[in-house]
């Protein structure tokens, strides 16, 4: 599964929103998606991908905003882990 169609799982269960309704392109505000249920979604995200949300502002006003932050987050994980296998 890619990560916009585990975005997509997501936001059909906690947003009750149909699927056809979730196309990268798509803006929260069009999805009767205020901040705080943008903050509630990067809860859920943080849990279904293991990883670490920034507490610092990130600007996410679409869909695709979210996968590529998810995408960005896990390279960078990623990549911190590789490099502590690596250290001596």
């Amino acid at each position: 599964m890619t990560t916009i169609e585990r975005l997509q799982e997501i936001m059909r269960k906690n947003f009750d929103l149909k699927p056809e309704a979730l196309k990268p392109e798509a803006r929260f505000e069009e999805l009767d998606i205020d901040s705080l249920g943008v903050i509630d979604l990067m809860f859920c995200v943080e849990d279904e991908f293991k990883i670490t949300v920034s507490r610092e502002q990130v600007e996410l006003n679409t869909i695709q905003d979210v996968v590529t932050y998810i995408d960005h987050l896990i390279a960078e994980q990623e990549e911190a882990v590789t490099q502590e296998e690596a250290a001596p």
